[in-house]
């Protein structure tokens, strides 16, 4: 039976692995752009300073210059930042590699060779899965034309017949090496930026379900009026300390007739504000996104805690039942332990049938997060296990 891999996963962790991605690509553009820029100067200085026959040079620093210039436009596209600067990322790849090639084939010697590989250095920088398989390709593709193409620079004696077979060899064991370090360093990041993802998602849940215990314990409804009138004092208050008309006081006015009107409704009320303007102010609503809120609950409970550099990335943080230097005994007392609570009933979670508890440890995550024996133990033997709880284990907490 095929495991449904998504349908225990949260819709949440996909946004924060986004925006955690979107943060990476932007940082890794700026080093690549800035690196691009200095071997323009390096070309440059080469063509200037000596005596490099111009028309063997510039093609490839007006080469390097296209490519800042297309970064820099991807980056200012309005909408969809995260697809325009992966499709910018695989842009800037193919024209390092072409401008590379340019080179190589325009000098033909020994050392001019390295700069494929420096291209792959730079490309690395990214630490995109689909950017290395890229950058791989088109390393083993540049090496391989090159050695059919002029096998004579690989020559160890001017008058020597350089062996083919055993360079394209060598070509592929080194560009696959470099791939398998790359895939590591990858997927290295990725499993920290699932951990960080996850560790966002449960703290937005246990913020929700701060409320609904609140809620639950007062029977009562949050009363939100006051915090535009606060708003709007406060904003009244700031404007005549520092002696200055009204900042932001038609702004709030918009943030407040969102509560009962559309951003397109607004559009026509304030003509002066654009549809993104407006838009803008919608994320600032305490009642509908509710990211203010959780903002301010996480500050109120983030008061006293200190966390230090060594606990940011510990095991303590990733749920999962396997550990290194635990014993099987320890892994069988874990998987007993979480299997019997979720068997009996609570104040906080009813009991779940059989069939629920296998579907939700074959499809969602706890399939890697238990260790796979005593997994396989379980999902094979389940039956089992449910009849030893109907036969032993009655009632509840």
């Amino acid at each position: 039976m095929e495991r449904q891999e998504n349908k225990y996963k949260y819709g949440q962790l996909e946004q924060f692995k986004e925006a955690l991605e979107l943060g990476h690509i932007k940082r890794k553009m700026l080093v690549v752009n800035i690196i691009i820029i200095l071997l323009s100067g390096i070309l440059l200085y080469f063509a200037i300073g000596q005596n490099i026959d111009d028309s063997l040079v510039y093609p490839s620093i007006l080469m390097l210059g296209i490519i800042v210039l297309i970064n820099i436009g991807f980056y200012h596209v309005d909408h969809d930042l995260y697809s325009n600067l992966k499709l910018a990322m695989y842009t800037t790849i193919i024209g390092l590699y072409v401008t590379a090639n340019v080179l190589v084939f325009n000098f033909l010697t020994p050392s001019v060779f390295t700069v494929l590989f420096l291209t792959y250095a730079i490309v690395a920088v990214y630490q995109d899965l689909k950017a290395m398989i890229l950058s791989s390709s088109a390393l083993f593709i540049s090496g391989f034309l090159l050695v059919n193409e002029s096998p004579r620079i690989f020559s160890p004696t001017e008058d020597g017949n350089p062996q083919i077979i055993y360079v394209q060899s060598f070509l592929l064991i080194f560009v696959l090496l470099l791939t398998l370090s790359s895939y590591i360093l990858i997927k290295r990041k990725t499993f920290f930026y699932n951990q960080l993802a996850s560790i966002k998602e449960s703290e937005l849940r246990n913020i929700e379900l701060m409320e609904e215990v609140a809620f639950i314990n007062t029977k009562k409804e949050k009363d939100l009026s006051p915090y535009y009138k606060s708003i709007e004092d406060f904003n009244k208050a700031l404007s005549k300390k520092i002696g200055v008309p009204d900042l932001l006081g038609r702004r709030i006015s918009i943030l407040t007739d969102l509560k009962t009107n559309s951003a397109v409704d607004l559009t026509q009320k304030y003509k002066d504000y654009t549809l993104e303007e407006i838009q803008e102010l919608e994320v600032l609503q305490f009642d509908v996104h509710k990211k203010m809120q959780q903002l301010s609950i996480k500050a109120s409970k983030s008061l006293d805690i200190n966390v230090t550099k060594k606990e940011i990335f510990s095991e303590s943080q990733f749920k999962s039942f396997k550990h290194i230097g635990d014993s099987r005994y320890t892994q069988i007392i874990s998987f007993v332990v979480f299997y019997t609570l979720l068997k009996i009933d609570k104040p906080y979670l009813k009991k779940l049938d059989e069939a629920v508890i296998k579907d939700m440890l074959y499809n969602s995550e706890f399939y890697y997060r238990v260790d796979r024996d005593i997994i396989e133990v379980y999902l094979n033997n389940s039956e089992v296990f449910d009849t030893i709880v109907n036969d032993y284990l009655k009632g509840g907490f």
